[in-house]
């Protein structure tokens, strides 16, 4: 790709940071986009602690006006100057503004009183809200898709367990979006696959291929309880002795809502993920040429989008979900490194 990547420190001035080293990590497992920076020592005098930073891309082929895309926008949480004989640098780490939510501790609830809806997305909503942080659904769909969550509260500790917990019940992921704000996002379905052209292709634009099958998050035994109410799950795959009890207790759910988390937490642990390193961090020029408009489409690797793979060497050819993707460019080079998982993982 043509791409020239940007920092911009909003909160100095929207002033443009020289940079050496940058990469952000962007998963459906975790909330937060995550940001390293490496910037010459001259430039450590213009990032402070707690800054807003966005990360742009420009391209030339990309439509007037949206000609730099957000990449990511993060809160700086450190900065690391380092001098060795020869060089001066300075790291700078951030996560998405969403940081704020996941490590403040407070007491609070989301009550549906006054006419209010009680739904997911209101209380993500409401409590995104209290930070000024943005929250919306994607894609884009004019009704509230999420289910009522009834009596929701939290006290001396972050809500953000309890929320994506709420989540993962109705079958939705939360995640930081591009402007720092938070997705309610559905998997896709098995027919959904991206209109762009993202692809993977052994062969073609694939650099390497990891492979990895971890147990060590894997279970035998999943127990699911509600108040009284107890569902137990086995996962075949696994012949150990080990057990996971989830306590879903002041949640209204039925039976039959506990065995669906009972198996999506047997799908999700069952760890097969393949990892691939591609160049670039998004279409090609020649993709994006044929695209004609660029406005609204998706022009940048990103988890959640359900894509065709080819891997001979596998004996994968089939769509696959992305699970997380690693951008990663120096002066020079670009690359993503994307991770692959079978849609039911998250569904």
């Amino acid at each position: 790709m043509s791409n020239k990547v940007i920092v911009i420190n909003v909160t100095r001035g929207s002033r443009t940071l020289l940079w050496r080293h940058i990469k952000v990590r962007k998963s459906l497992d975790n909330i937060c986009h995550t940001l390293e920076l490496e910037i010459p020592s001259s430039e450590r005098e213009h990032v402070r602690k707690h800054d807003l930073i966005e990360v742009r891309c420009y391209n030339p082929l990309f439509s007037a006006p949206a000609r730099r895309p957000l990449v990511t926008t993060v809160r700086v949480d450190e900065v690391t100057a380092s001098v060795a004989e020869s060089t001066h640098n300075a790291m700078v780490l951030g996560r998405s503004p969403a940081r704020d939510i996941i490590d403040s501790t407070w007491s609070g609830r989301v009550w549906p009183g006054d006419g209010r809806s009680n739904t997911l997305a209101f209380a993500t909503y409401y409590i995104a809200d209290r930070f000024g942080i943005a929250t919306g659904w994607f894609p884009n769909v004019p009704n509230d898709p999420t289910s009522s969550v009834g009596y929701f509260s939290w006290r001396n500790e972050s809500p953000w367990i309890n929320l994506v917990t709420e989540a993962a019940n109705q079958g939705f992921i939360i995640t930081s979006n591009q402007a720092g704000g938070l997705y309610i996002w559905r998997v896709p379905a098995a027919s959904s696959v991206r209109s762009e052209g993202f692809r993977i292709d052994e062969g073609q634009n694939v650099r390497s291929i990891e492979w990895r099958a971890n147990g060590a998050e894997q279970f035998r035994e999943y127990r699911v309880i509600r108040n009284m109410e107890t569902v137990v799950e086995i996962d075949h795959t696994n012949d150990t002795n080990r057990v996971l009890t989830i306590d879903l207790s002041g949640i209204s759910f039925n039976r039959e809502d506990l065995r669906r988390r009972a198996i999506t937490e047997i799908r999700r642990r069952r760890e097969i993920r393949t990892t691939v390193t591609v160049s670039g961090w998004g279409l090609t020029d020649t993709q994006i040429r044929t695209l004609g408009d660029t406005n609204q489409r998706e022009l940048f690797w990103s988890p959640n989008f359900l894509i065709p793979v080819d891997m001979p060497s596998l004996g994968l050819s089939e769509s696959l979900l992305i699970a997380e993707v690693e951008h990663e460019a120096d002066t020079q080079t670009m690359q993503s490194t994307i991770t692959l998982v079978r849609r039911e993982a998250y569904l």
